[in-house]
């Protein structure tokens, strides 16, 4: 049985769609906003340099960069909300610990307790990927 109570579960869920909510809003307002950034700007004068392009593509790669973390948290939100109700939301995916529920409220896609998402973090500096 799980040591989540369902007001721990409902507190969760509040928190799980009050972020997915403000992630969706976000995404929708940097994409609408997309075609009127500096970048474009940039690229679109007739007397920019180089430099003004090299300026205008890292700004591009950074708002993609942007766009696919947001993506990424979405996602792990999504499959969040999906696990909710399941016997084993709320344990750690490492070493079965409870992670508490304040945790999953404040980081409602944590799969891991604090000591192995720091174990993890240590081990896997750098990669791109990894338990949010």
């Amino acid at each position: 049985m799980s040591h989540l109570t369902q007001q721990d579960r409902a507190a969760i869920r509040a928190a799980l769609e009050l972020q997915r909510s403000k992630l969706i809003k976000a995404m929708q307002a940097a994409l609408e906003q997309s075609g009127q950034t500096q970048f474009a700007e940039v690229l679109g004068r007739a007397s920019g340099d180089s430099a003004d392009e090299a300026l205008a593509v890292t700004l591009g790669d950074l708002s993609a960069a942007r766009l696919e973390h947001e993506v990424r948290t979405l996602q792990a939100l999504e499959n969040a909300r999906l696990r909710l109700d399941d016997k084993d939301f709320g344990l750690c995916e490492d070493c079965g610990a409870k992670i508490p529920a304040a945790r999953l409220v404040v980081n409602p896609v944590a799969t891991r307790c604090v000591v192995c998402q720091g174990h993890f973090e240590h081990t896997h500096a750098g990669q791109s990927h990894g338990s949010i």
